[in-house]
Protein backbone atom coordinates (compact mmCIF):
# COMPACT_ATOMS: atom_id res chain seq x y z
CA UNK A 1 0.00 0.00 0.00
CA UNK A 2 1.71 3.21 -0.80
CA UNK A 3 0.59 6.27 1.29
CA UNK A 4 1.09 9.55 -0.01
CA UNK A 5 3.04 12.66 1.44
CA UNK A 6 -0.31 14.50 1.55
CA UNK A 7 -1.94 11.38 3.07
CA UNK A 8 0.88 10.96 5.82
CA UNK A 9 0.29 14.86 6.54
CA UNK A 10 -4.00 14.27 7.16
CA UNK A 11 -2.84 11.10 9.31
CA UNK A 12 -0.74 12.57 11.33
CA UNK A 13 -3.13 15.84 12.23
CA UNK A 14 -5.84 13.24 12.96
CA UNK A 15 -3.88 12.35 15.75
CA UNK A 16 -2.95 15.16 16.78
CA UNK A 17 -6.18 16.51 17.23
CA UNK A 18 -7.19 13.04 19.20
CA UNK A 19 -4.90 13.47 21.63
CA UNK A 20 -5.30 17.38 22.15
CA UNK A 21 -9.01 16.40 22.34
CA UNK A 22 -8.09 13.87 25.11
CA UNK A 23 -5.96 15.97 26.56
CA UNK A 24 -8.57 18.47 26.93
CA UNK A 25 -10.83 16.37 27.88
CA UNK A 26 -9.06 15.53 30.29
CA UNK A 27 -8.06 18.67 31.87
CA UNK A 28 -11.77 19.84 32.03
CA UNK A 29 -13.06 16.97 33.97
CA UNK A 30 -9.86 17.72 36.80
CA UNK A 31 -10.95 21.09 36.77
CA UNK A 32 -14.61 21.02 37.21
CA UNK A 33 -14.88 18.41 40.43
CA UNK A 34 -16.19 19.88 43.66
CA UNK A 35 -13.44 20.89 45.77
CA UNK A 36 -10.62 20.63 43.19
CA UNK A 37 -9.40 23.99 42.56
CA UNK A 38 -5.52 23.12 41.63
CA UNK A 39 -5.62 25.57 38.65
CA UNK A 40 -6.73 28.25 40.38
CA UNK A 41 -5.81 31.12 42.79
CA UNK A 42 -8.80 30.47 44.67
CA UNK A 43 -9.57 28.36 46.99
CA UNK A 44 -11.62 26.59 49.42
CA UNK A 45 -12.37 25.04 52.73
CA UNK A 46 -12.57 21.50 53.06
CA UNK A 47 -15.48 21.96 55.68
CA UNK A 48 -17.71 23.68 52.67
CA UNK A 49 -17.47 20.81 49.80
CA UNK A 50 -18.92 17.16 49.25
CA UNK A 51 -17.37 14.46 50.60
CA UNK A 52 -14.52 13.47 48.44
CA UNK A 53 -12.16 10.12 48.05
CA UNK A 54 -8.76 9.24 47.06
CA UNK A 55 -6.28 12.11 45.88
CA UNK A 56 -9.10 14.76 45.64
CA UNK A 57 -10.30 14.88 49.52
CA UNK A 58 -6.27 14.57 49.88
CA UNK A 59 -6.40 17.66 47.83
CA UNK A 60 -9.44 18.97 49.42
CA UNK A 61 -8.64 18.83 53.25
CA UNK A 62 -4.94 20.18 52.62
CA UNK A 63 -6.63 23.36 50.94
CA UNK A 64 -8.35 26.78 53.28
CA UNK A 65 -8.89 30.03 52.56
CA UNK A 66 -6.16 32.67 53.48
CA UNK A 67 -7.14 33.57 57.81
CA UNK A 68 -8.23 37.08 57.72
CA UNK A 69 -5.47 39.78 59.19
CA UNK A 70 -2.80 37.69 57.98
CA UNK A 71 0.33 39.48 57.84
CA UNK A 72 3.89 38.44 55.80
CA UNK A 73 6.40 38.43 58.71
CA UNK A 74 9.95 40.18 57.15
CA UNK A 75 13.44 38.96 58.27
CA UNK A 76 14.14 40.15 62.13
CA UNK A 77 10.19 40.46 62.56
CA UNK A 78 10.46 40.34 66.77
CA UNK A 79 6.88 40.42 67.65
CA UNK A 80 6.02 37.22 65.79
CA UNK A 81 4.57 34.07 67.59
CA UNK A 82 7.15 31.94 67.94
CA UNK A 83 4.93 29.19 65.73
CA UNK A 84 5.35 31.55 62.80
CA UNK A 85 8.94 31.22 60.63
CA UNK A 86 10.64 33.92 60.47
CA UNK A 87 12.81 34.65 57.06
CA UNK A 88 16.33 34.11 57.31
CA UNK A 89 17.43 35.42 54.50
CA UNK A 90 15.34 38.05 52.55
CA UNK A 91 15.57 40.10 49.43
CA UNK A 92 14.10 41.42 46.20
CA UNK A 93 13.15 38.56 43.93
CA UNK A 94 12.68 40.39 40.54
CA UNK A 95 13.84 43.54 39.36
CA UNK A 96 10.63 45.41 40.33
CA UNK A 97 10.89 44.86 43.93
CA UNK A 98 7.22 43.76 43.68
CA UNK A 99 7.95 39.97 45.21
CA UNK A 100 10.50 38.69 47.62
CA UNK A 101 12.61 35.38 47.97
CA UNK A 102 12.31 34.46 51.58
CA UNK A 103 14.78 31.81 53.18
CA UNK A 104 13.16 29.60 56.61
CA UNK A 105 15.13 26.98 58.31
CA UNK A 106 12.27 24.58 59.46
CA UNK A 107 13.09 21.83 61.83
CA UNK A 108 11.11 18.09 62.33
CA UNK A 109 11.67 16.92 65.90
CA UNK A 110 9.40 15.06 68.37
CA UNK A 111 6.82 14.45 65.52
CA UNK A 112 6.14 18.27 65.20
CA UNK A 113 7.27 20.91 62.17
CA UNK A 114 9.17 23.70 64.16
CA UNK A 115 8.20 26.58 63.30
CA UNK A 116 5.06 25.04 61.94
CA UNK A 117 3.89 28.46 59.60
CA UNK A 118 5.24 29.52 56.94
CA UNK A 119 3.14 33.17 56.04
CA UNK A 120 4.55 34.48 52.30
CA UNK A 121 3.14 36.78 49.20
CA UNK A 122 2.01 35.34 45.97
CA UNK A 123 4.94 35.62 43.76
CA UNK A 124 7.93 34.87 46.59
CA UNK A 125 10.03 32.61 45.61
CA UNK A 126 10.30 30.57 48.95
CA UNK A 127 13.35 28.44 49.97
CA UNK A 128 12.93 26.40 53.25
CA UNK A 129 15.59 24.38 54.52
CA UNK A 130 13.91 21.48 56.47
CA UNK A 131 15.90 19.74 59.14
CA UNK A 132 14.89 16.17 60.13
CA UNK A 133 16.79 16.08 63.83
CA UNK A 134 15.11 12.86 65.72
CA UNK A 135 13.95 10.30 62.71
CA UNK A 136 13.31 10.25 59.39
CA UNK A 137 10.68 12.54 58.04
CA UNK A 138 8.89 13.50 54.90
CA UNK A 139 7.73 17.25 53.62
CA UNK A 140 4.38 16.43 52.03
CA UNK A 141 2.31 19.18 49.89
CA UNK A 142 -0.34 17.89 46.96
CA UNK A 143 -1.05 21.48 45.96
CA UNK A 144 2.73 22.22 45.31
CA UNK A 145 3.69 18.94 44.39
CA UNK A 146 6.13 18.31 47.20
CA UNK A 147 6.62 14.86 48.56
CA UNK A 148 10.11 15.15 49.40
CA UNK A 149 12.02 12.60 51.67
CA UNK A 150 14.05 13.92 54.57
CA UNK A 151 16.48 11.14 56.45
CA UNK A 152 17.64 12.42 60.05
CA UNK A 153 20.29 14.20 60.67
CA UNK A 154 19.68 15.85 56.88
CA UNK A 155 18.71 19.31 55.75
CA UNK A 156 16.67 19.06 52.46
CA UNK A 157 16.21 21.93 50.52
CA UNK A 158 12.96 22.79 48.57
CA UNK A 159 12.37 25.89 47.05
CA UNK A 160 9.59 26.91 44.90
CA UNK A 161 7.16 30.09 43.52
CA UNK A 162 3.84 30.39 45.65
CA UNK A 163 2.17 31.05 42.90
CA UNK A 164 -1.68 30.04 44.43
CA UNK A 165 -2.69 32.10 47.64
CA UNK A 166 -4.87 30.35 50.12
CA UNK A 167 -3.85 27.96 53.34
CA UNK A 168 -2.10 24.92 52.33
CA UNK A 169 -1.38 21.85 54.75
CA UNK A 170 1.79 20.46 54.63
CA UNK A 171 2.49 17.19 56.72
CA UNK A 172 4.92 13.69 56.56
CA UNK A 173 3.28 11.59 54.09
CA UNK A 174 5.59 8.86 55.55
CA UNK A 175 4.48 9.70 59.00
CA UNK A 176 0.90 8.60 58.29
CA UNK A 177 -0.41 11.48 56.21
CA UNK A 178 -2.19 14.95 57.65
CA UNK A 179 -4.55 13.00 60.28
CA UNK A 180 -1.12 11.69 62.09
CA UNK A 181 0.95 14.96 61.60
CA UNK A 182 3.34 16.21 61.77
CA UNK A 183 1.30 19.15 60.01
CA UNK A 184 1.85 22.62 59.37
CA UNK A 185 0.87 25.44 56.92
CA UNK A 186 1.66 27.29 54.35
CA UNK A 187 0.12 30.14 53.97
CA UNK A 188 0.08 32.84 50.62
CA UNK A 189 -1.54 35.95 50.99
CA UNK A 190 -2.66 37.74 47.50
CA UNK A 191 0.52 40.36 46.43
Amino acid sequence: MNVTKREMWIIGGAVVLVVVAIVIGYAWRGNSGAGSNAANSSTQSASTTAPHTGVAALVASTTAAVPPGTTVPNKGATSTPSNIAVPVVQGPGNPSGSTSYRSFNISIDGGAYSPSTVIVKQGDTVNLEMTAVDASYAFTQPQYGFNAPIAKGKTQTIQFEASRTGDFTFYCASCGGPSKGPIGHLIVTAN
